[in-house]
């Protein structure tokens, strides 16, 4: 009996402590029947984290990159899974191919890779990386940060990481039209920027490292396309102050 309760304990004990365990896996479709440098192919890959033992950070991050294939948008696909992902990214482009005359159309490309970018006891920062290029579309590209509590599988969203954020945006702006040049008597929008609100807003993109915060702004996210992508870095002794998490 008290073997039965000694060992009851430990199961427990083990179960509660039990690690968040990430693994690669890969899911790749690719479509080339009359294969040319530019024409007659559709190609995807992708590298996902997955968790061993959390099915809600697995659910969140292949929503995240379901939202991240922009093929879909306009398609009455089924897709619960990253094979049904990659299958309907090459059967999107079959109906396309058949639709064009002389079935001669542009390749379609699409890669993504998520890596682990920071971890403590507390959370973990996850990085997705994609591009992605649909036939005579310009090339698109970005990076987005998903950031988890270890302890509930929970995505952390802004006012779960810092602890007054529109302290943290302020400060952010300050720094943003200090590096890129930007008047302070002049509106953003009015110099070139899109901002939705019509005023600087923080970023969702939040990249965590051993050195500080890093703060992404994506291609066309605020603005034009060919500017690029922006960024801010924070030191953590410039933020550590608003940070909740640790």
């Amino acid at each position: 009996m008290k073997n039965t309760i000694f060992i009851l304990l430990l199961f427990l004990l083990t179960g509660c402590s039990q690690q968040l365990v990430f693994e690669r896996k890969q899911y790749n479709s690719s479509y080339s029947p009359n294969y040319t440098t530019s024409y007659n192919s559709a190609n995807i890959k992708m590298e996902v984290l997955e968790a061993k033992n959390d099915d809600n950070i697995n659910k969140i991050i292949f929503e995240n990159i379901k939202e991240l294939s922009s093929f879909i948008d306009s398609q009455n696909l089924t897709i619960n899974n990253y094979n049904q992902l990659t299958k309907g990214f090459v059967d999107t482009y079959k109906n396309a191919k058949n639709k064009t005359p002389g079935n001669n159309i542009k390749n379609w490309d699409f890669e993504l890779e998520s890596n682990i970018e920071y971890e403590t006891e507390e959370f973990v920062n996850i990085g997705i990386n994609y591009t992605s290029s649909y036939g005579d579309a310009s090339g698109f590209g970005g990076k987005r940060s998903l950031v988890f509590n270890k302890q509930t599988g929970n995505q952390l969203k802004l006012e779960d990481i810092f602890i007054n954020p529109k302290a943290v945006s302020k400060l952010v702006e300050a720094k943003f039209r200090d590096k890129y040049h930007v008047n302070n008597a002049v509106s953003l929008n009015q110099q070139g920027y899109c901002f939705e609100t019509g005023s600087f807003y923080l970023t969702n993109n939040v990249f965590f490292n051993i050195e500080g915060v890093k703060f992404l702004y994506n291609i066309n996210e605020i603005s034009s396309y060919d500017k690029g992508s922006y960024e801010v870095f924070l030191t953590y002794q410039e933020i550590d102050k608003y940070l909740l998490i640790k």
